[in-house]
């Protein structure tokens, strides 16, 4: 059975769409810690990290040695990184073909704040079936 839906805390939501709003126009982008169960995926965590792709008004890039520093952190701790979140500004609530073409990760959730400044981010979340090349649109629920 494939799982539908992340478990994402209205508190972590607003924490990513006002991250976009902040950024904007540039993209924001950050991590999602969590557990990752038969059921669904749970966020507990928002780590914003800054975005350090050489043109982040297009892209966007974790900074990697916060994501090791996380990895590391996690490591026993039965939470890991569940996914990524960033921002498209202008843009649409799905993940673009650049976002295809740099996913890697199997079962990563990929957290999307689309919009504008005048009206408004709202979220999509999608996840990664690195077989199939594709990502698969899940729900969002508290």
């Amino acid at each position: 059975m494939e799982r539908q839906v992340l478990h994402l805390p209205n508190e972590l939501a607003a924490i990513v769409l006002a991250a976009a709003a902040r950024a904007y126009p540039s993209e924001c982008c950050g991590l999602i810690e969590g557990i990752d169960t038969a059921d669904g995926w749970y966020g507990f965590t928002i780590h914003e990290t800054a975005n350090l792709a050489p043109d982040p008004a297009a892209h966007f890039l974790v900074d990697p040695e916060v994501q090791f520093a996380l990895l590391k952190a996690l490591r026993n701790s039965g939470r890991c990184l569940i996914g990524c979140f960033h921002s498209h500004p202008n843009g649409r609530p799905e993940p673009s073909d650049t976002d295809l073409a740099t996913a890697a990760e199997d079962g990563f959730l990929w957290l999307i704040a689309a919009g504008d400044s005048s009206q408004g981010f709202s979220l999509s979340a999608h996840v990664f079936e690195a077989p199939r090349k594709l990502f698969r649109k899940v729900a969002i629920a508290p």
